[in-house]
């Protein structure tokens, strides 16, 4: 079965909403537990949350790396980008995006879909909605406690990061950080976070690559990731589209160091 979760992070400073998606075949949901319990946490009791204090959980922050481990290892990256004044309909929106990544890519017909809580007023709105989309022959699972079903955590994870990704295409934010060892830099290298964070994930974003362009043009691979692994809501104004579509719409899949 292929397994898809999904969850959001919301900016007000950005005006935008993203929900992040995961596609995966393999059982995740062990592989995060045995993360927690073996930072001292436990599974039943404690989640990952991009939001966390850090200086009061510093292990969750080696939990954050087994998830970007998990995450590159064996799991697909989707994207919904919506304005934040459509922040009441991110269910509908979500699955709008949803549907399309699916018709999009060849993950078979046995799909279950695990979706965090507040996306809908309740199971049976989200149902309706799955109907009215074409995603009611799916296994939905809707409005679900992240502690329970745990890949929700690799998306809250995704969702938070590529917000920070949009931030900063939007001039909201300029934050460097250090590249660190193995990084393929010097360690102590200043690098935008937002490039750090891109590294950490473009290889894992749905997309395919264009042979012609890379055959008969400029000789670069890139990525398109529209319309296998971003959706960008109707609703969103012409700035947001376009920096949405600017930092996610072709990802460069070259070396870069």
């Amino acid at each position: 079965m292929t397994k898809i979760y999904i969850d959001d992070s919301v900016h007000e400073r950005g005006n935008f909403v993203i929900s992040g998606i995961i596609v995966t075949k393999e059982n995740i949901e062990n592989q995060i537990s045995e993360s927690l319990k073996n930072n001292g946490f436990d599974p039943e009791n404690y989640e990952f949350k991009s939001g966390l204090n850090y200086r009061k959980y510093p292990k969750m922050l080696n939990v954050r790396n087994d998830l970007k481990n998990i995450i590159s290892s064996v799991c697909k990256i989707g994207l919904v980008v919506l304005p934040i004044e459509e922040r009441q309909n991110i269910g509908i929106e979500t699955f709008k995006g949803l549907k399309q990544i699916i018709n999009s890519n060849e993950f078979g017909k046995d799909i279950g879909i695990y979706v965090d809580e507040n996306y809908f007023r309740n199971v049976n709105v989200g149902k309706e909605y799955a109907k009215e989309i074409g995603l009611e022959n799916y296994e939905l699972n809707l409005e679900l406690d992240s502690k329970k079903f745990k890949g929700i955590q690799l998306a809250d994870l995704v969702a938070h990061s590529c917000s920070t990704m949009l931030l900063e295409q939007l001039k909201i934010i300029d934050k460097k950080v250090k590249a660190g060892d193995n990084s393929g830099y010097e360690p102590d290298l200043e690098i935008e976070l937002g490039f750090e964070l891109w590294a950490g994930i473009r290889y894992n974003l749905l997309g395919e690559i264009d042979m012609e362009r890379f055959e008969t043009g400029d000789g670069f691979p890139m990525k398109m990731t529209e319309p296998y692994g971003l959706y960008i809501s109707e609703f969103c104004n012409n700035e947001l589209k376009e920096n949405a579509k600017e930092r996610f719409g072709e990802i460069y899949m070259g070396c870069i160091h």
